[in-house]
């Protein structure tokens, strides 16, 4: 079952009032270097058919330094807001897409709508302006058991398995924010 969100025309802003619920992390929080080296290991390990996603440029090139290449990653090339290449972006596919800080635009949705269903190529969505709430679209759409990764700052790497539960979450907080139609 797959739940709905109506988007139509339009891109979602978070207003500042409401921030304060996007600050805690959605599911587990990986704090050390040898906790994420455990999970890479596990995770390359099992045979589980599932989609890995990064979202950040941190986050991206941490799992990349421990021999796993993401499904899909999306960054936008800074890393706390200075301008950052951190990523090498010579195993992947480059698609574009703008998403403005604080929102979450109908174009970088749908990117990542379209490039969760591609299984045969890894694939970054570079942003061009700031990729931090498009880990709630990430994880929206994903498949069942995907794993999306994010960066906590000052606490960790983020790991969410994607279930329907976290999907009514990640739901939730989409509502909190406001949504501006295009005319």
């Amino acid at each position: 079952m797959k739940l709905v969100v109506s988007l139509n025309k339009g891109y979602y802003i978070l207003p500042e009032d409401e921030r304060n619920y996007f600050k805690k992390p959605l599911d587990i929080v990986l704090s050390t270097g040898e906790e994420i080296e455990d999970f890479v290991r596990v995770l390359k390990a099992s045979q589980e058919d599932c989609k890995i996603i990064t979202v950040g440029d941190v986050s991206t090139q941490t799992i990349l330094d421990r021999g796993l290449i993401p499904d899909i990653a999306i960054i936008d090339e800074r890393v706390q807001r200075n301008r950052s290449e951190i990523v090498d972006m010579s195993k992947f596919t480059v698609v574009e897409a703008k998403n403005p800080a604080g929102t979450i635009t109908l174009e970088a949705w749908d990117m990542i709508q379209k490039v969760l269903k591609k299984d045969d190529i890894k694939i970054i969505i570079k942003i061009s302006g700031e990729e931090d709430l498009l880990v709630l679209p990430a994880i929206y759409e994903s498949p069942y058991n995907s794993k999306v990764l994010y960066g906590q700052p000052n606490e960790g790497l983020v790991v969410v398995t994607v279930t329907e539960e976290i999907k009514k979450k990640v739901k939730n907080l989409i509502q909190k924010m406001v949504k501006i139609n295009e005319n």
